[in-house]
């Protein structure tokens, strides 16, 4: 009895939470936030009543664990213009529709989880019993550039459609495509995302009654990205689950017919900032930033890469290996030094991610210095900064320091 009693309470309080979250936002007028969160979170909606007459205000606000997000609406006869509000980080599991996993945000770039701020704007028409959409919203996050995300939707009863394009002030860095189905059979529903480079990731889901309340879900979902170092990521997952259906399902349109419907606005205005935050970062260096899934990858492809231009210019090239939020591994760009040293800065100059190693060559073989091996000074900056050293040596040789054991080990070989 014991675990049952601790499942009603959490859920309680979860509901409470929600409960409180959003008598805030409606009584303080306070910005809300629509944070990270893996899909299988359900979104907590409240929405205020519709008023009588012609015209009226309307508003919702969505939380989901982190995420939230307020919006505004005045409703005329057949339209609606609408504006929303909110701050936080990570992916949105306010839009069920184009729900997404962190394996899939890890396809496209490492920063997805960053703080960030959004707001936008929605105009909704309705005709012949379909809700026509279009918006767009600012999203803005840490240390990277402002984007813009379109969208725009077409929703009835049994369809919905919702299309998304992310850009930035120079060029477009994703888009989505969003379709759910009503079925006698139960709901259909399929989902594609995509960034410059060869970047996506599709899902199908297929859901069922089982009873009144209960539904059984199948899944499959694909991802692909050029930003890993085989050049070719894919998975499958094939998904079997039982829920009690809530307001999870916020796309196809459901009673009054003669009003443009708020909730098909809210969501596809949680969607926007969703796939701006997951599918792009704003700065195309960072979206096209090679990941590994360990650090030695990381730093041995840089140095394979670089080694053979250091030995030939006798040169010391350098830099930094650093792990992303979605914890892969990165490197800095080379930078290049002269015969027997190499400026790369401190940790905190890397921007994207958190220094973990330094990197660097020891140019062609020279008589005047022992390049085959780390030198006092590189095993002391690694020791101050705290971080690991790895090494390419004009013999080819990938040699790694651990800082905090002091072991110098050879890992294998590079270009040279």
């Amino acid at each position: 009895m014991r675990p049952s009693v601790l499942r009603q309470h959490r859920v309680l309080a979860v509901f409470l939470k929600g409960l409180v979250r959003a008598s805030l936002i409606f009584s303080a007028g306070i910005i809300p936030v629509l944070g990270a969160s893996d899909s299988s979170d359900q979104g907590f909606w409240l929405k205020s009543t519709p008023g009588q007459g012609s015209a009226f205000v309307q508003a919702m606000a969505g939380i989901g664990d982190d995420d939230q997000l307020l919006l505004s609406s005045v409703q005329g006869s057949g339209f609606s213009l609408s504006g929303f509000w909110g701050e936080g980080k990570g992916l949105s599991a306010l839009d069920s529709s184009l729900s997404l996993l962190e394996q899939d945000a890890s396809l496209f770039h490492g920063s997805y989880q960053r703080p960030a701020r959004f707001s936008g704007a929605a105009l909704d028409l309705l005709s012949g019993g379909v809700q026509f959409t279009a918006g767009v919203s600012q999203v803005s996050a840490l240390q990277t550039p402002d984007r813009l995300s379109w969208f725009a939707g077409a929703t009835s009863g049994a369809l919905a459609l919702q299309l998304y394009r992310v850009d930035s002030e120079r060029t477009e860095h994703a888009h989505a495509l969003g379709v759910q189905l009503r079925l006698p059979l139960g709901q259909l529903q399929t989902t594609y995302v995509a960034a410059a480079s060869d970047i996506a990731s599709a899902n199908l889901r297929w859901q069922f009654p089982l009873g009144r309340h209960l539904w059984m879900g199948f899944e499959v979902r694909d991802g692909r990205s050029t930003r890993f170092s085989s050049g070719e990521y894919q998975r499958w997952i094939v998904r079997f689950s039982g829920r009690q259906r809530t307001q999870h399902s916020m796309s196809a349109r459901e009673g009054d017919t003669s009003a443009t419907d708020i909730a098909t606005t809210a969501a596809l205005a949680a969607g926007a900032v969703g796939i701006a935050l997951v599918a792009s970062s704003g700065s195309e260096d960072s979206d096209n930033q090679l990941r590994f899934s360990t650090q030695h990858d990381a730093a041995r492809n840089v140095l394979n890469g670089v080694n053979p231009t250091s030995v030939a210019e006798n040169l010391e090239y350098g830099g930094w290996v650093y792990r992303n939020s979605d914890s892969t591994f990165s490197a800095t760009e080379p930078v290049k030094g002269t015969v027997d040293s190499v400026s790369i800065g401190p940790p905190s100059s890397v921007g994207a991610g958190t220094a973990t190693a330094t990197y660097h060559t020891h140019g062609a073989t020279d008589p005047r210095y022992n390049s085959e091996n780390f030198s006092y000074l590189d095993i002391s900056l690694n020791n101050n900064w705290g971080v690991d050293g790895y090494l390419g040596t004009p013999a080819g040789l990938f040699k790694f320091h651990h800082y905090l054991t002091g072991v110098i080990t050879t890992l294998g070989t590079i270009a040279n």
